[in-house]
């Protein structure tokens, strides 16, 4: 018995059309490639199909969905406003984590600085003022 060695051609479709496949390329590769082309591709799922005839056929689909939506985003937010509510209510320690971050020296003097910032852009012409001004690099620290 021999083993015979067929080489699988691949075919990639987008939205009903053919796209030539780029040999030496990953199908991620190719998708990103097509991308220059059709955008939307930037965020395709890619869905690789059986193998028949000595042919394998990649789909291209669009991610469809809310930006920034996440399977478990309903109890992951109420999760947060319950911390949230705890923390205003009084309800969690003061080694909670906004308790922690406002503590901190750094939050602190971050906090003071963009205030003299504030004051200082008020003072000296209002708005219209305040709008061409621009804090120093040490204001701009993330914060921890």
């Amino acid at each position: 018995m021999t083993i015979a060695i067929n080489e699988i051609q691949r075919v990639f479709r987008y939205n009903g059309v053919a796209l030539p496949d780029v040999p030496g390329m990953t199908p991620r590769e190719v998708r990103d490639l097509y991308s220059a082309q059709y955008p939307e591709l930037i965020s395709a799922e890619i869905e690789a199909g059986e193998v028949a005839g000595g042919v394998q056929e990649y789909t291209f689909r669009k991610a469809v969905g809310t930006k920034g939506s996440a399977s478990d985003e309903g109890s992951r937010l109420a999760a947060l406003k319950a911390a949230v509510e705890d923390e205003a209510r009084g309800a969690t320690d003061v080694r909670g984590k906004l308790a922690r971050a406002l503590t901190q020296s750094g939050t602190q003097a971050r906090g003071s600085a963009w205030g003299a910032f504030a004051l200082h852009s008020m003072r000296d012409g209002g708005e219209r003022q305040a709008a061409r001004m621009l804090p120093d690099s040490d204001m701009l620290a993330p914060l921890p």
